[in-house]
């Protein structure tokens, strides 16, 4: 009798102890510890989250074909060749530290191999100028070229955005030509917010014309300078609230050691030029876990070109200035993680901590002018495919999705 009251005692311990051995193992695993065979015990292990875009590209580690994208992976604290592969996209490498009980990421965007190019324009296309805001780009197409269709030169506006069923959507006349001022020769000037474009002729005369209403302009001979200033002040401002949300040594360093290039588009990452050798002090103490491993310097050197990561609190060394051609300063990727470089034939992409550093187009275009399509999809080149049919070069997507 004593022995069946013993059990029935013995049953509530022995159920609560199982349930806490079965949620301590649940915790465990979840937190990447595993179990060790050779050793019989648990070590601590940390989770690498693979993602790729376009999903489904395969996962080597170290070499080894472990899984496909996207898709967690327990490894053991290391450092790691990490190599994700697709068919029809170039590859993408990483070395990526692992740390136990921590969440390490490597997420891939990948480029084809071969992208395909795609006109936006037939008429020819003179000085095209991108917008502030990288949603249009204004050209000129001159008269002499155009047999029979005089009407169509002037001052056009191409929205970069998809219009029904997924086709570009067609560019916009702003100016016709006039025989009191010669629009395609002008200089073309936007506005901050987008509305409107300053032309000045080669003769110092100024219109400013209302985009999206054909020859809807005023004169600006004597506003022109002033207007133009103006313009540069409001740019000047944004900028400097843009600055406004990083942490103040950051903000220090930015107006006494460097001079901002540009902000990613998220507006998290500053892309600069040195001016003056200083060290960045550490912002984030301690430093995040599962942050991005490639090395950092955060001793600056003048004429050098880094990107400052708020987020993370690295700092990455990009280039020295003498290795790029002059006036192709490298422009952001709305991925927010990749930079543009126009080189000599080809253009280049590379992360913004210098690594997978690829050509995604090589051939012919015309130098300095290179522009993001507003999603990161494709790239707007100025390009001749066919000289004999065209005096005058074209616009053109190098479509990347």
């Amino acid at each position: 009798m004593a022995w069946w009251k013993l059990k029935d005692a013995l049953i509530p311990f022995v159920t609560i102890a199982l349930i806490l051995i079965v949620s301590f193992a649940i915790i465990a695993y979840g937190r990447g510890y595993r179990l060790d065979v050779n050793k019989t015990q648990l070590r601590a292990t940390g989770l690498l989250s693979v993602t790729s875009d376009p999903i489904g590209a395969q996962v080597y580690v170290d070499g080894k074909l472990k899984t496909a994208t996207n898709t967690s992976l327990a490894l053991s604290p290391g450092r790691y060749s990490i190599r994700i592969t697709k068919e029809g996209y170039l590859p993408w490498e990483k070395p990526v530290g692992v740390l136990g009980e921590v969440v390490s990421r490597a997420d891939a965007f990948l480029f084809p191999t071969n992208p395909s190019l795609s006109p936006l324009t037939a008429l020819g296309v003179v000085q095209p100028a991108l917008s502030p805001d990288g949603t249009k780009i204004a050209y000129s197409v001159p008269a002499k070229h155009l047999d029979g269709n005089a009407n169509k030169a002037g001052i056009w506006v191409l929205e970069l955005a998809e219009g029904p069923l997924g086709r570009n959507r067609n560019p916009v006349q702003v100016a016709t030509i006039d025989p009191n001022f010669d629009v395609t020769a002008a200089t073309l000037v936007w506005s901050p917010d987008t509305t409107e474009l300053l032309l000045g002729s080669p003769t110092k005369q100024f219109r400013l014309y209302r985009v999206g209403r054909l020859d809807s302009f005023q004169d600006a001979n004597l506003t022109a300078q002033s207007l133009v200033g103006q313009w540069q002040t409001e740019r000047s401002g944004k900028e400097r609230q843009k600055l406004t949300a990083f942490a103040q040594p950051i903000i220090n360093m930015a107006t006494t050691s460097a001079k901002i290039i540009s902000f990613s588009p998220d507006e998290t990452k500053i892309f600069y030029e040195a001016t003056a050798s200083a060290t960045i002090p550490t912002v984030l103490t301690p430093p995040l876990l599962g942050t991005n491993t490639t090395p950092e310097t955060r001793t600056i050197q003048p004429g050098k070109l880094y990107v400052y990561d708020s987020r993370e609190d690295r700092n990455y060394f990009l280039l020295d200035k003498k290795e790029l051609p002059q006036k192709n300063t490298p422009t952001w990727l709305p991925t927010n993680k990749h930079l543009i470089l126009t080189l000599p034939e080809k253009i280049d992409v590379m992360e913004y901590d210098r690594t997978n550093w690829i050509t995604v187009y090589s051939g012919p275009f015309v130098q300095g002018f290179v522009a993001p399509w507003p999603n990161g999809s494709r790239l707007v080149i100025v390009t001749t495919l066919n000289q004999t049919a065209s005096s005058l070069p074209n616009l053109y997507t190098v479509n990347l999705r």
